[in-house]
């Protein structure tokens, strides 16, 4: 990316990710087409044992989500885990 990119370019409001001008309709349309995992957030009424991300407890009163799989993490451990993949994935293109 040149600097005339920089200056003539954008951040994508979905995803981040700085775009050139040239690209920027593309990017759009398949950023906001790309599938998502989703989730339902909620919080816990009981102990249910432990987060696999950060192995640490889910306890009583912790905000989670619940994948479409029903496996149950803490919300802010998989919210990081996707910003990290989305990330990952990025710098591969």
């Amino acid at each position: 990316m040149t600097a005339c990119d920089w200056y003539s370019g954008f951040k994508c409001p979905v995803c981040s990710k700085f775009v050139s001008s040239d690209e920027m309709d593309l990017h759009l349309v398949m950023c906001l087409t790309k599938p998502r995992i989703t989730y339902n957030e909620d919080v816990l009424s009981k102990d249910a044992g432990e987060c696999a991300i950060c192995l640490e407890e889910l306890q009583q009163g912790d905000t989670i989500a619940r994948l479409p799989c029903l496996c149950i993490y803490h919300k802010g451990c998989i919210d990081e885990w996707f910003l990290f993949i989305a990330a990952s994935t990025d710098q591969k293109m």
